[in-house]
């Protein structure tokens, strides 16, 4: 294979990814997670070559090529909008990457686009507060169901990727002198250390006298479903969900419990105390770094009555220190 061609310097790229400066910061060695991405587009990519059936060479990564690749993402294998974008966006670092260490590309990569799904078109799925009032309120479950229940009530109320939720155990959990409890960790993609304040007394009292079994990923993203099926979640809404048959995510209309994931935790977190709590606070909680980046994850029409509610609050506050 020549040293030249897309699939050498993928895999180049990969098996030197532990030495890698990780842009944006000082450190070294890219995350497990952009590892498994980049191993994705080596096997996506070999399967573009198979289509068309030949080797590419960076040299000839011009406008056609990018554009078949283009066509094949989107007509043949059907990808979503996001993962399209996600997938050029890796090409294109793998072109840039190789020119630095030496070897010669064709100008147009300096020209491949990433693209996202329009602001328009995001379905975004979350739990509100009456909702998860019925999850607690559940009787007569399985005990292993009731562990996912646990592990979903914590998600719910401390806005942390599904990796973080599942990591924590009895060691993260300090007394907090008005009666909650403070939840330490570090978030394993940010590695931000953060600490988050719980209330709620449901929680609270399975934190300290029942924690739930550790359990994994995808066992708690089929079992959630499962869980909101049983609270009676069931409307019907529009919604992104994978077919077993196409293996491709699909937009339609079903039950809301089947539009349920891990990541339905924290956008619900986000959503339902934005406007309620300090967006400084919310965000140093969720990890986002940019209130633009923050407002477009919890969708472009958040509950802005909510606002107005506390900027009145505000308001009234002001009026009587005033008189």
């Amino acid at each position: 294979m020549s040293s030249n061609s897309v699939l050498f310097q993928i895999d180049y790229f990969i098996r030197n990814s532990p030495y890698k400066k990780v842009k944006g910061s000082g450190n070294i060695g890219l995350s497990d997670n952009s590892v498994r991405s980049y191993k994705s587009l080596r096997r996506i990519w070999n399967d573009f070559e198979n289509h068309i059936g030949g080797t590419i060479n960076l040299t000839e990564m011009n406008k056609d090529v990018i554009y078949q690749f283009i066509y094949w993402i989107i007509n043949i294998r059907k990808y979503s909008v996001n993962y399209q974008g996600q997938l050029l966006k890796l090409i294109k670092s793998i072109c840039k990457e190789a020119e630095r260490g030496g070897e010669q590309i064709h100008g147009y990569c300096n020209h491949i686009e990433s693209y996202r799904q329009r602001k328009n078109d995001r379905i975004i799925v979350t739990l509100n507060q009456n909702e998860i009032n019925k999850i607690k309120e559940l009787k007569d479950i399985s005990s292993e169901l009731d562990d996912i229940r646990k592990w979903f009530l914590l998600g719910l109320n401390i806005g942390q990727r599904v990796s973080d939720v599942l990591k924590i155990t009895p060691q993260n959990l300090r007394l907090a002198p008005n009666g909650g409890m403070y939840l330490d960790l570090i978030q394993i993609k940010t590695e931000k250390p953060i600490t988050i304040g719980i209330i709620d007394p449901t929680v609270l009292k399975f934190l300290k006298i029942d924690f739930p079994k550790k359990t994994n990923a995808c066992v708690f993203n089929k079992r959630i479903k499962e869980l909101c099926r049983l609270a009676g979640i069931d409307q019907i809404i529009k919604g992104n969900k994978m077919s077993s048959i196409t293996k491709r995510i699909e937009l339609g209309m079903y039950p809301k419990y089947e539009l349920i994931t891990s990541h339905t935790m924290r956008r619900s977190f986000a959503t339902n105390y934005f406007g309620k709590i300090e967006t400084p606070i919310l965000m140093e909680i969720t990890g986002h770094s940019r209130e633009s980046t923050f407002l477009s994850y919890i969708g472009e029409n958040p509950n802005k009555d909510a606002i107005a509610d506390v900027f009145m609050e505000r308001l009234r506050k002001l009026g009587n220190e005033g008189g």
